[in-house]
């Protein structure tokens, strides 16, 4: 493929080692290393409306500045001090991919900084597949069939503001579902997934209130909404970095249960669910899951979070590649079957 033909990530992914290329992101972070012999480099993860990439941008790469309306040249290089400022801007990279150790490595030989007004971000986010449409119907169905006190409180909860929020929110940063809409698609997938699992128990005898597994599953990440931030690019907040969405869920549902005045035993029930839904203490639960409508929502949960990063690794590899990288939030690589 030729150099100067601009491609995206998506297309990036397909290139064989030699390649070059060019595109446009937007940098979602910015990191700087050493190698080991103590020459500066970048880490850096960068995002389009197909995906997202990691790069490295060795000390010998350029940095330009283009962003202002004026013509510009090749002598208007970026001030080192600004390079951490490039996040949630559109930028244009000139890049080469390389074998590295048996996998595929993405570098970028020129990263310039682009007019914002004639490249504006959000032309180039990611953003749900599905639309927003869509997932704002699959939402009012579950909420609308959930009864009971927990089905009342979450149609109360999900209104206004809230809602809007929680529509336009990314569930992570980078682990999965890290995108505008995010946050509504992944818990739609939770709460369909939880439903259908606990009517099944419920069928076979066991003892499971299903309007609480959906009411929980609706409930499960609203923290989520005070750890990260959503400008261009989904970022944490400093309190998600010190407190944690599990934490700072519950405390927001508490508020919530206040205010509606929640019962004490619906109260306890949903409360357990926000805390215990990632399952084990190493992973994240100052509880583990001890009901089971809490059991029901954390394996739902989970397994919504692997199979997205299952999807996310193999959708780019061939026939000739089957197995992915090593994809270090899933703990594995993946098989494209």
């Amino acid at each position: 493929m030729a150099e100067n033909i601009v491609i995206n990530s998506q297309e990036i992914r397909k290139l064989p080692a030699g390649s070059a290329y060019k595109a446009f992101f937007v940098m979602s972070a910015v990191s700087q290393k050493s190698d080991k012999n103590g020459k500066p480099y970048y880490d850096v993860s960068v995002a389009d409306s197909f995906g997202s990439l990691e790069a490295k941008v060795w000390s010998d790469a350029q940095w330009l500045d283009k962003s202002q309306a004026a013509p510009a040249s090749d002598d208007d290089h970026l001030p080192p001090e600004k390079i951490s400022a490039l996040v949630g801007k559109t930028i244009g990279v000139n890049g080469k991919v390389s074998d590295f150790r048996g996998q595929l490595q993405y570098s970028f030989g020129k990263i310039t900084l682009l007019n914002q007004e004639k490249f504006p971000p959000s032309g180039y986010l990611p953003h749900s597949p599905i639309s927003i449409d869509e997932l704002s119907e699959r939402f009012n169905v579950l909420a609308s069939g959930c009864g009971g006190e927990a089905g009342e409180f979450v149609r109360k909860v999900f209104a206004g503001e809230f809602l809007h929020k929680f529509r336009d929110w990314p569930a992570a940063v980078s682990h999965h579902h890290a995108y505008a809409n995010g946050l509504l698609e992944h818990t739609l997938s939770v709460a369909a997934c939880a439903k259908s699992m606990a009517e099944r128990m419920r069928d076979s005898g066991y003892d499971v209130d299903v309007d609480i597994v959906v009411a929980g599953a609706l409930l499960h990440d609203i923290g989520k909404l005070d750890s990260y931030s959503m400008t261009t690019v989904p970022n944490m907040t400093v309190e998600g970095a010190l407190l944690d969405h599990v934490a700072q869920g519950y405390a927001r549902f508490c508020e919530l249960a206040e205010k509606h005045g929640l019962g004490e035993k619906t109260r306890v029930h949903l409360g357990h669910i926000i805390l215990s839904h990632h399952g084990l203490r190493e992973y994240g639960s100052p509880v583990v899951p001890a009901t089971p409508e809490a059991l029901i929502v954390s394996s739902a949960d989970e397994l919504d979070f692997k199979i997205f990063c299952w999807n996310d690794s193999v959708k780019n590899l061939t026939d000739e590649q089957p197995i992915s990288p090593w994809n270090s939030s899933a703990q594995r690589r993946f098989w494209k079957k």
